[in-house]
C-alpha cells in the first residue's frame, strides 16, 4: 500500500510539471481538500483552476521531490519548485525573474486517491524573488 500512496503523490507534482491538469482527476478524491498556505481549495475543479494559474505564471516550474516519508496513510514531501514568471501570476504581471522556491506537503491518501494535503511553501522568498 505504501509504494501505491508514494506513487500518487508523486503524479500530484507530474500534473505541475507536464501540465497536465486531467491527471488530478484520476489522483483526486470527491472529498479532496487541500490546505494551501491560507486557502482551501475544495475538489479537482477548483485544483485545476490553481494549479492552471500557477503553471500560467510560472510555465516553466519544475517540482523536484528530495525527500520523502511514507506511514500507513500519509506521505510527506519535501520539495523544490524552479522556473521562471513569463505569464500573468495570480494578477501579477511578468517580470521574467527566476524563482527557487522550498516546500513541504503532506498527502493524505485513502483508497488511492488524495484526499487532503496540506501544503506549506515559502511565499516571502517567492515574493522576494519577484520583486527583486
Amino acid at each position: 500500500m505504501s509504494n501505491t500512496n508514494l506513487d500518487v503523490a508523486l503524479k500530484f507534482y507530474e500534473v505541475y510539471n507536464t501540465h497536465n491538469l486531467d491527471l488530478l482527476d484520476e489522483i483526486l478524491s470527491a472529498n479532496y481538500v487541500g490546505h494551501v498556505n491560507a486557502h482551501d481549495i475544495k475538489g479537482a475543479e477548483a485544483a485545476k483552476g490553481f494549479i492552471g494559474g500557477f503553471i500560467q505564471g510560472i510555465p516553466d516550474a519544475n517540482y523536484k521531490v528530495v525527500e520523502t516519508l511514507v506511514t500507513e496513510n500519509k506521505v510527506i514531501t519535501r520539495w523544490v519548485c524552479t522556473g521562471t514568471q513569463t505569464g500573468n501570476f495570480f494578477g501579477s504581471e511578468p517580470t521574467g525573474k527566476a524563482i527557487d522556491v522550498n516546500g513541504i506537503t503532506i498527502f493524505e491518501v485513502i483508497d488511492g486517491k488524495i484526499n487532503q494535503l496540506w501544503n506549506n511553501w515559502d511565499q516571502f522568498t517567492l515574493v522576494q524573488q519577484l520583486k527583486a
